[in-house]
């Protein structure tokens, strides 16, 4: 019998080429070691967006979306069809980029729409960005903060509004890694209390046609403007002489509370960053904005898509996406966090803060780590639910894992990233994740348990209920599913499951049809 394409992608480990441009997840360096400073096979990508060329997906308007009880599958393409391939992935997450900007954030500006200038000088960095249609400027400066002995080029950390974010220091100065900070009122400021006025922010002077309260989120801008701080760094370390200490190639970004969304979103819309550390985002970061509104956590409200910042996200995302509405996202934060791959990312949340959505951070976090495993990276994903410590404070218990990121993803060392830490041995999470069982089939015929054969036989099966659930086909995707554990069953009888084999996969797919159809 002939094989499917997509069978054979994932009887095979998806590993990323070191070889092929296109498909390589980090760029070898060769660059001679500075300072005592390794030099490792983990780096950013040279451009901003790889995916630049594809075309963005045509969206119906809000009443026309589809309602999706199950987090959207990350590898179905808003054509339909399916490719799990690393080949796509570029494509994918360029899509999952175009949904976030349509119905969360609105568009972060293309860089060819601006001029960027740069000096450093006195362990400052200067940036002068400028419109091209109309002139207008926004200047950004972030003062180095260099480890004694250290003369460059070496990895750096953009923390936001905060050299380092809320890592300890010395994880970063021990380990010769220059801290800079990404000072986010140089595009546009951050109002503590409420959503503030923002009409004479820079950003939105320079794009005025973003400027009207509500119809484009600061996420959009401070992904913005970090990307143009990684402009300058890149012009500046280019220039013939230069003393620049920092290596633009082996950058990470971290920060916490607000700031971690602020760094989730700028890893995941920037791939010259090579790691992301997103600290205790809370709701419109880590978590899903599905999860948060049916999840509640027993304590107490969270922060969701109907009651987070009406500065930070469009205000259209809050009135829209309110109750059961929160279906209708074509895209969830499971494919944010995503978006990082196939470089680095590890996320943290905080269980003492009721507010932060854990219950959600989660699930996500597993859907996320999924997609990791399909892609064939899953050390490259990690993440940690715990408490006992105060906001944005870095406990002891967290210090082993900051610093098992920074040295294998920035540095270059062997480490252990296999990453889990979380309070919910018993909450379900699998049935809102229906399109991660192609990870268990592939793992069936890798080990051996199934052929080839065989699980293209289940994998046709569970193709064909996806597609039922993203066309909101209930009755179809039910009777589907109950041919897959027919043929589970039939596997048991024949002897190529052992019946607790079985017995957890019908478990599985039972708890699939209940959620979509409750």
């Amino acid at each position: 019998m002939k094989r499917s394409p997509l069978l054979i992608a994932l009887a095979v480990p998806l590993l990323w080429s070191c070889t092929d441009d296109q498909l390589t997840s980090v760029a070898t360096t060769t660059a001679t070691p500075v300072a005592g400073v390794a030099r490792g096979l983990y780096a950013g990508f040279e451009v901003e967006n790889r995916g630049a060329g594809y075309a963005a997906p045509s969206f119906p308007a809000f009443d026309q979306l589809p309602t999706l009880r199950i987090l959207p599958d990350p590898f179905r393409s808003f054509d339909g069809s399916v490719d799990v391939s690393p080949g796509a992935w570029s494509m994918l997450r360029n899509q999952a980029r175009a949904s976030i900007e349509q119905w969360e954030i609105g568009p972060k500006p293309l860089p060819s729409d601006v001029d960027v200038a740069a000096t450093y000088r006195n362990d400052s960095l200067i940036v002068v960005v400028t419109r091209k249609s109309n002139g207008k400027t926004v200047t950004l400066r972030s003062r180095l903060l260099i480890p004694a002995g250290i003369t460059g080029p070496v990895p750096a950390v953009i923390g936001m509004n905060s050299s380092g974010g809320s890592i300890p220091a010395d994880i970063l100065t021990s380990r010769g890694i220059i801290r800079i900070a990404f000072n986010a009122r140089d595009v546009t400021a951050y109002s503590f209390f409420g959503e503030g006025v923002h009409t004479n922010d820079p950003f939105y002077l320079m794009y005025p046609e973003y400027v009207t309260p509500g119809n484009h989120g600061q996420y959009a801008s401070w992904s913005w403007g970090v990307s143009r701080l990684i402009d300058g760094m890149q012009i500046v370390a280019s220039q013939p002489g230069s003393t620049f200490p920092i290596d633009p190639t082996h950058l990470a970004v971290t920060g916490c509370s607000y700031a971690g969304k602020m760094a989730l979103f700028a890893g995941a819309f920037d791939e010259r960053i090579a790691l992301t550390i997103a600290q205790e985002s809370g709701g419109g970061g880590m978590p899903a904005w599905r999860t948060s509104e049916i999840l509640r956590d027993p304590r107490g409200d969270v922060e969701r898509a109907a009651n987070t910042n009406g500065a930070w996200f469009m205000r259209s995302m809050k009135a829209q996406f309110r109750g059961d509405s929160v279906y209708k996202f074509p895209h969830d934060h499971h494919q944010l966090m995503a978006m990082v791959a196939p470089r680095a990312l590890l996320a943290t949340n905080n269980y003492d803060f009721v507010w932060l959505s854990n219950p959600s951070a989660y699930i996500s976090a597993r859907a996320t780590q999924a997609i990791y495993q399909g892609l064939g990276i899953a050390d490259r994903f990690g993440f940690v639910i715990d408490a006992g410590h105060g906001h944005c404070a870095v406990p002891a218990s967290q210090r082993p894992v900051i610093e098992a990121f920074v040295d294998k993803f920035l540095l270059g060392k062997e480490a252990n990233t296999d990453v889990q830490v979380h309070p919910y041995p018993d909450l379900a999470y699998q049935q809102w994740m229906p399109w991660a069982l192609r990870n268990d089939l592939a793992q069936f015929v890798t080990d051996g348990t199934l052929s080839a054969d065989q699980a293209m036989g289940l994998r046709d099966k569970l193709e064909a209920a996806l597609a039922s659930i993203a066309a909101e086909k209930t009755t179809p995707a039910l009777n589907q599913l109950k041919a897959f554990t027919n043929q589970v069953t039939a596997f048991v009888n024949a002897g190529a499951f052992t019946p607790e084999q079985g017995a957890a996969l019908t478990a599985r797919i039972d708890a699939i049809k209940a959620h979509i159809d409750p």
